[in-house]
């Protein structure tokens, strides 16, 4: 009996001593409890951490994007009377009928939304310090009437198509006339050429068009004050001594495309499609 009696005595001062040990390990040992801790407010500290400021040349790139999304429907407001001039050729060529009208006046749009983004794009990288070739201007009146003319192939008929080309082969050539004429006597005008120096001029010019000098049509609107970059060896070339001491000393610009040499004329609705509003002057 009192053998039994010990033993119990014993087991249970076992079992009290036994209690704080296990109650102990099961509680978080102290570098585990102190990361638990640690963490949420690491967390709260990051969320409430401001992001750090942009870089100058991120933000310099954010300040040319913008610039350039900018420059887009300038463009295309500036560009719209060479659309225009050429919807209204192909209008008075094709003979188009209501269901072939909306596709070519969407292709239209189409087209000087590209020539205008070429030409914004091409500001902006100019901001951005890349160096363009002399000839890599955009031409937005190569692009526009490229454009419509993929379009035209898939919408007019075949008879049609024959009548466009035709037709703008002739436009071309008479245009290309037009401007060297336009020049040879501009310069004879200041030189003094003779019959032989102008045929010779006319001849190297034609000799070495480019599609680019279509704009020396523009060559009125400037007045007295410029001449067009004609490269020498089509003019220097074929005149006297005293004639290139003149010539080079005149003051010679490269035509831009301001205004395309058109008519921005207001949609009749003739097209079949509702006028185009994004660039449209306000009221």
């Amino acid at each position: 009996m009192k053998t039994t009696l010990r033993c119990t005595m014993v087991f249970i001062e076992l079992a009290v001593c036994l209690v704080p040990i296990r109650g102990r390990a099961d509680e978080p040992k102290p570098a585990v409890k102190k990361a638990a801790e640690t963490k949420p407010a690491q967390a709260e500290a990051k969320a409430d951490k401001p992001a750090e400021p942009k870089k100058p040349a991120d933000a310099r790139e954010a300040q040319i994007d913008a610039q350039v999304q900018q420059w887009i429907p300038q463009f295309t407001q500036q560009y719209r009377p060479i659309l225009t001039t050429e919807l209204n050729f192909i209008r008075q060529v094709c003979d188009l009928t209501p269901e072939q009208r909306p596709k070519i006046k969407a292709a239209g749009e189409a087209s000087l939304k590209e020539a205008a983004l070429k030409m914004a794009e091409l500001q902006g990288g100019q901001m951005r310090g890349v160096a363009r070739a002399q000839n890599e201007q955009p031409n937005p009146q190569r692009t526009i009437r490229e454009s419509i003319a993929k379009v035209l192939q898939d919408t007019l008929t075949p008879e049609q198509m024959a009548k466009y080309k035709a037709e703008a082969t002739q436009r071309a050539a008479l245009r290309k006339r037009a401007a060297i004429r336009c020049v040879v006597a501009r310069l004879d005008g200041t030189l003094c050429l003779t019959a032989e120096q102008r045929d010779k001029i006319s001849q190297s010019i034609t000799a070495g068009w480019q599609d680019k000098w279509e704009q020396w049509l523009m060559l009125s609107v400037y007045g007295d004050q410029y001449f067009p970059m004609v490269p020498d060896q089509h003019v220097a070339t074929h005149l006297d001594a005293d004639q290139k001491s003149v010539w080079s000393g005149l003051q010679k610009v490269d035509f831009g495309y301001y205004g395309g040499g058109g008519i921005a004329e207001a949609d009749d609705g003739w097209w079949g499609v509702e006028p185009a509003k994004a660039d449209a002057p306000k009221q």
